[in-house]
């Protein structure tokens, strides 16, 4: 397939919208404009929900099998991609390579624009060989223009070494369709500022990315009811959760469940299979470890 330089005059993100005279208007008009259009965004995300539960669904076999989730995206879409990564950890306390955030430049790009990234191709390729993509992972590409050559040319890479693909972007369907296996079309329209696609493209795609990480980490047992059992607790805040948790599930006091979490080894699932079946430590790890993880499962719903 030929490459051809974008006509940017024709992309959907770079469109004028029909808010004009910024420039006049009161700060509170401002804000009020700016909330009616992010909610039109986040319609846009109900619209494209089938898409979105087909990444999930992909997501949640590849973890399933030892893959991975890698985003790769430029600009505000990748950092969007990399913050989404980052929070998995402590989250759900998966491990960093499970889900993995790219940024084309780098990451100085994180902090500050780098010139020229976003169109190179050779980068896009060879994030996909560094990383030894294959066929049990899952690459999720992020460009709200649909334009950026980095992210195309990953996503053909990723498709060449039998990897499931993706596309999460702005622009419509018929013009990206051939990019990935799933493409999330999010139809946010022109943005009040033109071009501007940190506002209502920045807003979308980031219901998207943790909608996504979410409900696969629900799907592979990260989460018992509402509640985030697989939680580390990093700091005190977190520790303090995970006792509450740990007293709430096992049905002790939070004293009693701050000792039993330490002697689980800051695993909130270990310290409630240790309480309700009466299991040392390392039983209780590995019957978790059996069921992969599931907690539901383990229990029998009893909780």
């Amino acid at each position: 397939m030929p490459h051809t330089t974008p006509n940017y005059d024709a992309l959907r993100t770079e469109q004028s919208g029909a808010a004009r005279d910024l420039d006049l208007r009161s700060p509170s008009e401002l804000v009020a404009l700016i909330h009616h259009e992010d909610q039109r965004a986040l319609d846009a995300v109900g619209r494209a929900g089938e898409d979105v539960a087909t990444i999930v669904a992909a997501v949640e076999h590849a973890l399933d099998i030892g893959g991975r989730l890698i985003y790769i995206g430029a600009g505000t879409s990748g950092r969007l991609g990399v913050l989404d990564a980052a929070e998995c950890p402590p989250t759900f306390n998966t491990r960093p390579r499970q889900i993995v955030g790219l940024i084309a430049g780098g990451p100085r790009a994180l902090r500050r624009a780098v010139e020229g990234a976003e169109d190179s191709r050779s980068d896009g390729r060879e994030a996909m060989r560094t990383l030894s993509i294959d066929a049990k992972d899952v690459v999720c590409g992020i460009s709200a223009s649909g334009s950026a050559a980095y992210v195309g040319s990953a996503l053909r890479e990723a498709k060449r070494r039998g990897a499931k693909t993706a596309l999460i972007t702005c622009a419509p369907r018929g013009e990206v369709a051939e990019k990935a296996e799933t493409i999330v079309a999010l139809e946010v329209g022109p943005e009040v500022v033109a071009g501007s696609t940190r506002m209502k493209a920045g807003l979308a795609t980031k219901a998207v990315l943790h909608s996504i990480t979410t409900a696969a980490m629900i799907r592979s047992g990260k989460v018992y009811d509402n509640l985030m059992v697989d939680v580390q607790p990093t700091n005190l805040k977190l520790r303090r959760r995970a006792t509450r948790l740990v007293a709430q599930l096992a049905q002790l006091s939070l004293p009693a469940a701050g000792r039993l979490l330490r002697r689980s080894g800051d695993s909130v699932k270990t310290a409630v299979v240790m309480a309700r079946l009466g299991l040392e430590r390392r039983e209780a790890t590995r019957r978790l470890a059996k069921v992969g993880g599931r907690l539901r499962a383990l229990m029998g719903g009893s909780l």
